[in-house]
């Protein structure tokens, strides 16, 4: 699963974790054990190839981005 940095214009992989995608789960390492706050967003292809969707992701703080 390739996975994206949280900004709406990044585009992740279309295979990525419907539970990840739902914010029932830290969108970079899984966990679901973990306190979760919001992380930004990631468009992903529509399966049907018709454009994209924006989902809202979480993260347990697992992954800082630069500058933050």
């Amino acid at each position: 699963m390739a996975i994206a940095a949280p900004a709406a214009e990044n585009v992740a992989h279309r295979d990525v974790s419907i539970v990840r995608l739902h914010g029932e789960a830290c969108f970079y390492c899984g966990s679901v054990r973990r306190p979760l706050r919001p992380a930004g967003s990631v468009t992903v292809p529509k399966p049907d190839g018709g454009g994209t969707k924006a989902w809202p992701v979480v993260t347990c703080g697992c992954y800082q981005p630069a500058g933050r």
